[in-house]
C-alpha cells in the first residue's frame, strides 16, 4: 500500500532541533451562539499531547472538553460555533489555517475521533464494513474495494467482533452498544493514525464492557502507536489508562500533571473535590463531593470561575482571575497552590459537603 505523504513524513525528515509535540492547542476560545447569550465553551485552553503519550482530560460536563477535541477536527458547525482565537499545531502545522482538503486528508489518517456514542456516530443506512471499507479507501491510495474488505473483516477481528466476515455485512442496529464502539475503534484505527481522541468511550457501557473497551483502546494504541487524548469524567479510568492528566474547569485548564503526581498530591481544589468523590478500596471514608453546581457559562463568575464552590477562597480568587503556572514539571491555575502543597487536602471538601 501506498500512503499519501503527510506530517510524518517531514517530521522524520526534520531535524531534532526542530522537535515539536505532536499537538499543540494555544489559546483556544471557541462560544457558541445561544437565544440567551454567548456561551464561553473554551476559553483560553492550552495543552499539549507527545508522541505516543496518553493524556486525560477530565472535568464536570461542560467544561469544554469535548468542544477542545472537536475544535482540533475543524468539527464545531459555525455558526452558532465560533472559534474565536488561538491555535491547533499537529506537527507544527496549524489545522485552523488548513483548507477544507487538508483537514480531511489529517481526519482518519493523522487524527482519528472515538465518538462518545456510536450510533449516531456510525451512518445507519450503511453496513459496518462498507463504513470502514470507505473509511479506508479515502486515505490509501491505489487500494481496491476487495483488499478494503478484508482489511476491515481483519481489523473487526481484532478489536474482537465475532463472525467479522458475517458482520461486516450488517448494520450499526444490528450491533449490541459494546458491539458499536467496537465498530468504532476499528474505524479509528483502520489509517493508523498518530493520535486518537477518544470522546467518553465507556460512558454509556456496563462495567464489564467498560473493562473490555479500555483494554481495546490499549490494543489500538499498540496497534498504531498513536498518542491518544482520553476525555472522561471517570477518574478511575484515568488512572489506569493515562500518562498525564488535563483537569478542565468552565472552559479553562486549571491543572496539567503527570498523573502520578496529580493523584498523590493535586495542586488545584477543583481536582482535589474531584478525588475526593472517586469511591477507594483502601478507604471506609464517606465520599465528599464538590458542593454547588458548575457556573453559568454565559455569565462566568469573576476572578478564578471556581470561588463560589471552594473553600480556600479569598477576596483576591473573587476578583483576579488566576494564569495556569508552571511550578516545577507541572502546572496549576490557582492563587494558593502552595497552600495545597503543603495541607492535608483529603478533607478539603468533607466540611463543606456534609
Amino acid at each position: 500500500m501506498k500512503r499519501r505523504k503527510n506530517a510524518r513524513a517531514a517530521e522524520a525528515a526534520a531535524p531534532e532541533t526542530q522537535a515539536v509535540p505532536l499537538l499543540s492547542i494555544e489559546d483556544l476560545t471557541v462560544d457558541f451562539r445561544t437565544d440567551d447569550g454567548i456561551v464561553h465553551a473554551v476559553d483560553g485552553v492550552s495543552y499539549a499531547v507527545e508522541t505516543g503519550e496518553i493524556v486525560g482530560v477530565v472535568g464536570e460536563s461542560g467544561s469544554g472538553k469535548s468542544v477542545t477535541a472537536m475544535s482540533v477536527l475543524g468539527l464545531i458547525r459555525q455558526p452558532p460555533g465560533v472559534v474565536r482565537g488561538g491555535r491547533i499545531l499537529f506537527h507544527g502545522e496549524d489545522l485552523r489555517a488548513a483548507s477544507a482538503r487538508r483537514l480531511r486528508e489529517i481526519r482518519g489518517n493523522g487524527i482519528a475521533m472515538i465518538f462518545q456514542d456510536p450510533m449516531t456516530a456510525l451512518n445507519p443506512v450503511m453496513r459496518v464494513g462498507q463504513q470502514i471499507v470507505e473509511a479506508l479507501r479515502m486515505h490509501t491510495d491505489g487500494l481496491s474495494r476487495t483488499a478494503a474488505r478484508d482489511r476491515a473483516v481483519e481489523l473487526l477481528r481484532m478489536v474482537g467482533v465475532p463472525n467479522p466476515e458475517k458482520r461486516v455485512l450488517q448494520y450499526p442496529h444490528e450491533f449490541s452498544g459494546g458491539m458499536r464502539q467496537r465498530a468504532m475503534i476499528a474505524m479509528a484505527i483502520a489509517n493508523g493514525p498518530e493520535l486518537l481522541i477518544a470522546d467518553e468511550p465507556t460512558t454509556a457501557l456496563d462495567v464489564t464492557i467498560q473493562a473490555q473497551v479500555l483494554e481495546l483502546l490499549r490494543t489500538a494504541q499498540r496497534e498504531t502507536g498513536a498518542a491518544t487524548i482520553l476525555i472522561t469524567h471517570d477518574l478511575g479510568v484515568v488512572a489506569e489508562m493515562a500518562d498525564r492528566v488535563v483537569v478542565m474547569y468552565a472552559g479553562r485548564v486549571v491543572e496539567d500533571a503527570d498523573v502520578t503526581s496529580l493523584f498523590a498530591q493535586p495542586r488545584h481544589p477543583y481536582t482535589v473535590g474531584l478525588l475526593g468523590s472517586v469511591p477507594r478500596i483502601d478507604s471506609d471514608d464517606i465520599l465528599a463531593s464538590v458542593p454547588g453546581s458548575p457556573p453559568n457559562m454565559i455569565q462566568l463568575p469573576s476572578g478564578c470561575s471556581f470561588h463560589p464552590r471552594c473553600p480556600l477562597a479569598r477576596e483576591r480568587c473573587r476578583t483576579e482571575e488566576p494564569v495556569l503556572t508552571d511550578i516545577g514539571g507541572r502546572k496549576s491555575a490557582c492563587h494558593f497552590h502552595d497552600e495545597l502543597r503543603a495541607a492535608d487536602t483529603e478533607h478539603l471538601f468533607a466540611v463543606e459537603s456534609r
